[in-house]
C-alpha cells in the first residue's frame, strides 16, 4: 500500500511532529539532536514517538553531544509500547543544524554510515528554521550514500504499520511474571540480588524474538506479512510476550541476520561432507573455510554439514539432528538452516580465495603470473618471517621453508609470532600464517638448516620459476644459498640486518650473468662461527653491546624495513621478464645495497661511514653499489666450485 518502487518514504505523526518541535524550542539557536525509533517495511519507515538528546547532553550553536546512555534507554523503552512484527526495527536520528546548513555536516557522516550498517540502511533528518520550521529527511545506504527521501504526517498509516502492544496481554504478562518470581522466592528462600533479576526477566519484545539453543539467546523469526492491524495478540503472541522488556543493544544485536561465508568452490562442486570454520558471535558471521586451510591450522571447528538435495534421505539423520548449520545444495543454490531455528533469517555470501584475498593486487602484480613463481627461504627470524609473509599477500604459488629454530620468548617482541607459538618450531608457525592468507599457495617447511635438507627432496618440490632468499642470521648461509642458486639457476637474495638494526643490508645474484659471486663480495666462507661478528649478523648488538645497551623501542619497526626491501626485491626478480610489469627497485639500485634504518656511531656501525660525516646521515636512505667481480675467486673462478653447475 506504501511502498514505492526505488523511492524511500517516511510517515510521522503528530506525536513525532510534536516531539521535534520540542526539542528545537528548548535549545534555541543551538543544535540539538533527537532519536527515533521506529519499524521499516520495504522502503517505507514509520515513527510515532521520539527520544530527546538527554539530561547529560551538550547543546551548542556548532555541536550537539548526546547523551548516548540516557537516548538509547529511552528509545529502548518507546519501541516496547509497539508491536515490530509487520517488518524491521529501524532507528532515526533528526538534527537541527545551524541556519545556512542544508546538509549533514562531515562530523555526521560517520555516525550515520555506523547507524546504516547497524540497521541496512537508515532514514535520517535535518530540522530547519530559516524562518519556518521545515524537515527533510534522506536515506543512508551502508556505504553512506545519500538519497532524499519524502515524509508525510499521516498517524493512521504509522498506527497500522506499527500498533501498539495489546494491553491486556501486556497486564496479564506482567501479573504472571511476578507471581513466578514470588514463588520462586518462597521455594528457594533466598535474596535475589538485581542482577539476578534481571537475568530472569530480560526478555523478547512481543512477535520480535524467538528463544533458540546454540551460541545465540535471540534470533529475528519475523517475515515481510504487509500492513496490518492487530486488534489482539494470536496465541504465538502470547507466548512471546513473555517478559517483555530488553535492552537496547540487544534489540540491534537480535535484528542484524546471521551471515554464512561458503568457498566459491565448495558451490561448483556441490561439495558434500563437514564444514569447518569459524564462528563469530559478535558479528553472527560463519566463516567456513577449505580444505587447504583447516588441514593446516588446528583451530578451525566443526560447523555443520552439507549435502546434496538428492541425498537428503540418505543423511537426513546428520543434517537435521548433529551440527548447527544444514546446507542442502539445491543445484547451484545453497539452503541453509539453523538448528531449532529453521526460520531464522540468513544471508549467504560466496568467495574465492584467489579472487578475493587478491583483488586489490590487480594491476601492481598480476596474482595469476605471482600463482606460477616460488621462493625458497632459509631461515624464519624476524626478518625471513616477514618477507614470507609479504611474498603470500603478493600472491605467490608455492614457498619452501626451511629452519631448525624453535621460538622463545625472547623472540616475541621482534616477531610476528606470539607468546601462544612459543616453544613451536618457527617453520610450523609460518605454515600456519601462510595458510591463512592465502590457502592455495603450496608451503613445503624443513625443521631443519637449509644446508641439511635432503637434495632429493628439494629437486621433488622446485619449480623452474624459483628464489632462493637467505634470511639467516650468519653469512655461512649466504655461501650456501648461492651454491643452490647456481645448483638450479635461479636468482638468490642475501639480506639481514646490522647491531641494533640500525643498517640493512641486501644482496642479489643472478646465476649465468658473469655477476660476482657471494665470495667475491664477502671473501671466504669461514663457516657457522657464532664467536666471530664478523661472520654473523645481529639483528640487535653483539653480546658485548647487550651488557650496556637501554631498551630500544621501535628495533623490529627497523627488522621490518630490511625484510620489506628484500619482498619487494624478490618480486621485481621474479617478475622482471613478465610482459608489462614495472620493476620496484632493480632500476635503482646495484648489486650491494646498504639501508641506513637510523644513525648510530660507526663503533657501533662501521657501514655508517658510508652515509658521509656525521650531519649528513638521514634515517630512511641507502647507498648502492656493484660487487667486484674476482677473477681468481675460489667459486666461481677458472678452478671454482661453480663450474660444476654450468
Amino acid at each position: 500500500m506504501f511502498q514505492r518502487k526505488e523511492k524511500y518514504h517516511v510517515y510521522i505523526t503528530h506525536n513525532t511532529y510534536r516531539g521535534m518541535l520540542l526539542e528545537a524550542g528548548r535549545h534555541p539557536g543551538n543544535e540539538s539532536i533527537i532519536q527515533m525509533p521506529g519499524i521499516r517495511i520495504g522502503n517505507d519507515f514509520f515513527f510515532d514517538m521520539v527520544a530527546d538528546s538527554g539530561i547529560n547532553a551538550t547543546y551548542t550553536p556548532a555541536m550537539c553531544e548526546k547523551d548516548h546512555v540516557y537516548a538509547d534507554h529511552l528509545a529502548t523503552r518507546l519501541s516496547e509500547y509497539y508491536d515490530f512484527s509487520n517488518g524491521k526495527l529501524t532507528v532515526s536520528q533528526v538534527h537541527r543544524h545551524p541556519n545556512g546548513c542544508l546538509r549533514f555536516s562531515p562530523g555526521d557522516y560517520p555516525a550515520n554510515i555506523k547507524l546504516a550498517q547497524q540497521f541496512g540502511g537508515v532514514v535520517n533528518g535535518l530540522i530547519f528554521i530559516d524562518p519556518e520550521f521545515r524537515i527533510r529527511f534522506w536515506y543512508i545506504d551502508e556505504n553512506g550514500d545519500e538519497t532524499e527521501a519524502e515524509y508525510e504526517i499521516n498517524d493512521q498509516a504509522v498506527r497500522a504499520a506499527m500498533p501498539r502492544i495489546d494491553l491486556r496481554k501486556l497486564k496479564q504478562t506482567v501479573e504472571r511474571n511476578e507471581a513466578a518470581r514470588t514463588a520462586a522466592g518462597r521455594m528457594e528462600r533466598r535474596t535475589v540480588d538485581g542482577s539476578d533479576v534481571r537475568e530472569a526477566i530480560c526478555s523478547k519484545l512481543s512477535g520480535l524474538f524467538k528463544e533458540s539453543t546454540g551460541e545465540e539467546k535471540y534470533m529475528d523469526n519475523r517475515k515481510d506479512r504487509g500492513l496490518q492491524t492487530t486488534d489482539a495478540a494470536s496465541e504465538e503472541d502470547e507466548i512471546l510476550m513473555d517478559d517483555a522488556f530488553m535492552d537496547f543493544e540487544k534489540m540491534q544485536e537480535a535484528l542484524r541476520p546471521y551471515k554464512v561465508l561458503i568457498p566459491e568452490e565448495y558451490r561448483k562442486q556441490r561439495y558434500e561432507g563437514k564444514l569447518m570454520g569459524y564462528y563469530l558471535p559478535e558479528t553472527k558471521i560463519y566463516n567456513i573455510v577449505p580444505e587447504e586451510l583447516y588441514s593446516v591450522r588446528t583451530d578451525a571447528r566443526p560447523l555443520g554439514v552439507a549435502v546434496r538435495s538428492e541425498h537428503i534421505e540418505r543423511n537426513a539423520g546428520s543434517i537435521s539432528d548433529q551440527f548447527g548449520l544444514s546446507l542442502v545444495w539445491n543445484g547451484d543454490d545453497a539452503m541453509i538452516s539453523m538448528k531449532d531455528n529453521m526460520e531464522v533469517e540468513i544471508l549467504t555470501e560466496y568467495y574465492a580465495c584467489q579472487q578475493e584475498v587478491f583483488s586489490r593486487n590487480q594491476g601492481i602484480v598480476e596474482k595469476d603470473k605471482m600463482s606460477a613463481k616460488q621462493a625458497i627461504i632459509s631461515g624464519t627470524g624476524s626478518g625471513g618471517f616477514k618477507v614470507g609473509l609479504e611474498l603470500i599477500r603478493a600472491g605467490i604459488g608455492s614457498l619452501i621453508v626451511a629452519d631448525n629454530d624453535i621460538l622463545a620468548y625472547h623472540n616475541v617482541c621482534r616477531h610476528e609470532c606470539g607468546i601462544h607459538d612459543v616453544g613451536r618450531y618457527k617453520v610450523d608457525c609460518f605454515k600456519e600464517r601462510a595458510a591463512d592468507i592465502n590457502p592455495n599457495c603450496k608451503v613445503y617447511t624443513f625443521r631443519d638448516l637449509i644446508q641439511h635438507v635432503d637434495p632429493a627432496e628439494l629437486e621433488k618440490i622446485i619449480w623452474k620459476d624459483s628464489i632462493i632468499l637467505c634470511c639467516a642470521d650468519n653469512r655461512h648461509c649466504g655461501y650456501v644459498c648461492n651454491e643452490l642458486a647456481d645448483k638450479y639457476h635461479i636468482p638468490m637474495i642475501d639480506a639481514g640486518c646490522g647491531p641494533r638494526a640500525s643498517t640493512g643490508e641486501i644482496f642479489y645474484y643472478r646465476p649465468d650473468s658473469g655477476m660476482a659471486c657471494y665470495t667475491c663480495a664477502y671473501g671466504e666462507d669461514k663457516g657457522v662461527d657464532y664467536s666471530n661478528q664478523a661472520v654473523r649478523r645481529r639483528f640487535y648488538a653483539t653480546e658485548t653491546e647487550l651488557e650496556k645497551l637501554h631498551f630500544q623501542p621501535g628495533m623490529y619497526l627497523d627488522i621490518q624495513l630490511t625484510a620489506i626491501f628484500e619482498a619487494k626485491l624478490a618480486i621485481d626478480l621474479l617478475m622482471e621478464k613478465e610482459e608489462g610489469y614495472e620493476p620496484k627497485l632493480l632500476p635503482y639500485i646495484n648489486q650491494c645495497t646498504v639501508l641506513l634504518n637510523y644513525p648510530v656511531h660507526q663503533d657501533v656501525n662501521p657501514y655508517m661511514q658510508l652515509f658521509g660525516a656525521v650531519e649528513e646521515r638521514r634515517p630512511l636512505t641507502w647507498k648502492s653499489g656493484p660487487a667486484q667481480k674476482n677473477e681468481s675467486c675460489s667459486y666461481c673462478g677458472p678452478k671454482g666450485l661453480r663450474r660444476f653447475y654450468t
